[in-house]
Parts: structure tokens; C-alpha cells; sequence
């Protein structure tokens, strides 16, 4: 009987874990990738020309970690419609630009200036 009891317990520490695993689901963030980027004006010192993507299914979050003027920034959704359009803004180190209930991935962004030219694509990736 001790044995039996015993070989229950056992068999069930090992099946709700599993089980649990299965239940859960995968994570998925929004990542940002560099498709291209072209410098039109050399500086004295080099700039990183670095955005990130934060976010969740209620809200996208573009996150540009670099100062620029006269930008003009345009992102669209897979089906090829306009979701944020800023002409001629000034970019600081932190601005932040929202998609509300991000549901048309992937998203393309196009940046231009006279300093640079960046085009690049936010997709949605399971969280490893």
C-alpha cells in the first residue's frame, strides 16, 4: 500500500510539470530588423543607428536611440496601409512612437532624413 502511494506521488510530480508546460503559452515580442541603411552625410564621430521594438498584443513600441533632425518617419502593416506618419520631426535619444492593438505584423519602417536613409521591418518572434 506504502508502495503504491508512494509510486502515485511520484508519477505526479512528474506529469504536472509537464502538463503545465503545455498549458502555458510561448511569448511573442516584436523584434526590429535592419533591412537597410544608407548615411548620406560622414560625421566627425560615428552614430548607432539603433531603434527597438517593446510591446505586447494592446500596444507596439518604437524606440529610436539616436538623435536626428528633419526626419520623416512613415510605418506600414503588411497590407500596405499607414499607421504612424511624422514628417519633418526632430528625434532625441528616447522617443517613442505607439502602435495601439498591433494586429497587421509585419510592420515596415522607413525613415528618411539628410543625414541617413533606414528601412527596416518589426515581425513578432516566440520569446526562447
Amino acid at each position: 500500500m506504502k508502495a503504491k502511494l508512494l509510486m502515485l506521488l511520484l508519477a505526479a510530480l512528474f506529469i504536472l510539470p509537464v502538463s503545465e508546460a503545455a498549458i502555458t503559452k510561448k511569448r511573442k515580442i516584436p523584434r526590429y530588423k535592419e533591412s537597410a541603411c544608407g548615411e548620406r552625410i560622414t560625421t566627425r564621430t560615428p552614430i548607432d543607428y539603433t531603434i527597438e521594438t517593446t510591446g505586447d498584443e494592446n500596444c507596439l513600441q518604437i524606440i529610436f536611440l539616436f538623435p536626428l533632425h528633419e526626419a520623416d518617419i512613415t510605418v506600414t502593416d503588411k497590407n500596405g496601409n499607414v499607421v504612424i506618419e511624422e514628417n519633418q520631426t526632430n528625434l532625441y535619444e528616447g522617443k517613442a512612437l505607439y502602435v495601439h492593438s498591433p494586429k497587421a505584423y509585419p510592420y515596415t519602417l522607413i525613415l528618411t532624413s539628410p543625414t541617413v536613409d533606414i528601412t527596416g521591418e518589426i515581425t513578432l518572434e516566440e520569446e526562447n
